[in-house]
């Protein structure tokens, strides 16, 4: 399984939002190699541990930009945010009932990694032109 690297066409032009981006692609990236070379238990539980908090701090903050721009998809991307915590929530579960398996590399890969860069592309950057007014 390939891992997605952060390029500058994920550049939404808020810089904490930019940088948060970076962290969870990163993280996402971490999760997936770990599943796939069946690392220990811990060092996956750290690593969602570390998701667990950063997916609320971002989105929380995501959320709240979007409002403060007025940007007409806030809606939009507050239930495009709870999909995702549902889905990480069901990995998770998966993860601790099962352990690390082929099914859950290709389920973090296509439902929380290619689902977080599309997230990104089509509808976080519909926030860039209210920044810039």
């Amino acid at each position: 399984m390939r891992t997605i690297p952060w390029d500058e066409s994920l550049r939404v032009g808020i810089d904490t939002i930019d940088k948060q981006h970076q962290q969870l692609i990163e993280h996402l990236n971490l999760l997936m190699i770990a599943l796939q070379e069946n690392k220990g238990k811990s060092e996956i539980e750290k690593i969602i541990k570390f998701l667990d908090r950063y997916i609320a701090l971002h989105f929380g903050f995501e959320e709240n930009c979007m409002n403060a721009y007025q940007c007409p998809i806030a809606c939009k991307n507050k239930d495009a945010h709870a999909y995702f915590r549902q889905t990480f929530e069901e990995i998770k579960g998966q993860f601790r009932q099962e352990g690390a398996s082929l099914s859950l590399v290709l389920k973090v890969n296509q439902k929380l990694l290619d689902w977080f860069i599309n997230h990104i592309r089509k509808i976080d950057m519909q926030l860039k032109p209210y920044t810039h007014s």
